[in-house]
C-alpha cells in the first residue's frame, strides 16, 4: 500500500507518497530518481493514472536527502515519468511537510533532481519558491507547422524546457481548450521534427502560449498562459517552472529590470507572482502561489488487478 496526501496548486494535482514506495537505495537524488525510472515505471504509472489518478497529476517522492544542506528529497514524476522540477507540486510538498509536522521551521530545502530548491511558507500563506537557476538558451526561433505555417518562439529552461510562444490569437480559456491542445502539439511535434532543442540536446518537452493580461493594473507585467506538459496534459496552474523560465526570457530581454515582478495567469484564472535575482549563469527566480490539501489515503494494488499499472485515458 502506498500512503499519499493528495493537494492541488491553483488546481494542478500534486499527489504527495509519504509512505510505502518501494527503496531506492543510497545515492543523490538524482540516481534515485534514475533507479525509479528504470526499475519502478509501472508502479509511478499505477500512481498517477487512472483509475487512482488521472493523466493531469502530478507524483511528488518524499526521501532522505542526500545532500546535507537539504531538509527533504523529492522526486517528482507525471504520466510520462519523472520531472526534474515541478514548481506546483514545490508547493504541494510544502504544504504536506507542513501539514504533517514534518517542518522544522517555515523554511525547508528540498534536493531534486535538478537542484536544490528552497521554500519558506510566507506569513499570507503563499508558499515562495526559490527555484533552480533559470534561463534563457535562444531566442525567436522559427518553426514550420505545416507549408507557410510559421510560429516563433524563446527556448528556455526554468527547471524543465520549454518553448514559449504568442498565443496566435487562440482564446486562452476553457472554451477554446480543445484548439490549445492541438496548436500546442503540433509546435511539440514540429520542434522534434526539426530537430529542435534544449542545450546538449535535451528534448523540450513543454509548450507555453502567452496572451494579454487583463486583470492587473499598474506596473505589474504579466502574462495569461497555456502550458501543454509532457504526456499531452495541460497544466491547471500557471507553472511554477514555465513562470521561472519565462521570467528568464523577460530579463534576458531587457523586460524586465531588478525589482521588478512579474504575474502569471492560468485560464482558470489562478495565478503566480515571481520575481528575480542575479544568478551565476543566469536567474534566481522566486515563485510565489498556494497549495490546498484535498485528501489523504492509501492507494492498493492487488497483484490480479488487471489496471493496477493504470491506464491512458
Amino acid at each position: 500500500m502506498i500512503h499519499y496526501s493528495d493537494l492541488h496548486t491553483e488546481g494542478e494535482p500534486t499527489r504527495v507518497i509519504t509512505a510505502g514506495f518501494p527503496d531506492l537505495g543510497d545515492g543523490s537524488i538524482s540516481e534515485r530518481c534514475q533507479k525509479l525510472q528504470h526499475n519502478f515505471s509501472d508502479l509511478c504509472s499505477g500512481i498517477v493514472r487512472e483509475p487512482r489518478g488521472h493523466e493531469a497529476m502530478v507524483a511528488a517522492l518524499l526521501l532522505k536527502p542526500a545532500d546535507p544542506r537539504c531538509d527533504h528529497g523529492v522526486i517528482f514524476f507525471n504520466n510520462v515519468g519523472p520531472l526534474g522540477m515541478c514548481g506546483h507540486g514545490t508547493m504541494g510538498v510544502v504544504r504536506a511537510l507542513k501539514d504533517l509536522g514534518k517542518l522544522k521551521s517555515d523554511r525547508v530545502t528540498l534536493e531534486t533532481p535538478a537542484g536544490i530548491v528552497e521554500a519558506t511558507i510566507e506569513d499570507d500563506g503563499r508558499i515562495a519558491v526559490l527555484n533552480v537557476e533559470s534561463y534563457c538558451y535562444r531566442l525567436d526561433v522559427e518553426i514550420e507547422l505545416s507549408p507557410g505555417e510559421l510560429v516563433t518562439g524563446d527556448i528556455a529552461w526554468g527547471g524543465n524546457w520549454f518553448f514559449i510562444a504568442d498565443s496566435n490569437r487562440l482564446p486562452l480559456n476553457l472554451t477554446g481548450l480543445p484548439k490549445l491542445i492541438d496548436y500546442t502539439s503540433r509546435i511539440r511535434k514540429a520542434l522534434e521534427s526539426a530537430g529542435i532543442t534544449g542545450a546538449g540536446g535535451a528534448l523540450i518537452d513543454h509548450i507555453e502560449l502567452h496572451g494579454e493580461l487583463e486583470r492587473y493594473e499598474g506596473e505589474t507585467r504579466g502574462a495569461r498562459s497555456f502550458v501543454l506538459c509532457p504526456g499531452m496534459e495541460w497544466d491547471r496552474s500557471p507553472c511554477g517552472t514555465g513562470t521561472s523560465a519565462t521570467v528568464a526570457t523577460q530579463v534576458h530581454r531587457g523586460i524586465l529590470q531588478s525589482g521588478d515582478h512579474w504575474i502569471q495567469e492560468s485560464i482558470l484564472g489562478g495565478y503566480f507572482e515571481a520575481s528575480w535575482v542575479s544568478g551565476k549563469n543566469g536567474i534566481v527566480p522566486k515563485v510565489l502561489g498556494r497549495a490546498w490539501p484535498c485528501a489523504q489515503g492509501e492507494l492498493i494494488f492487488e497483484k490480479d488487478d488487471p489496471f493496477r499499472h493504470g491506464f491512458p485515458s
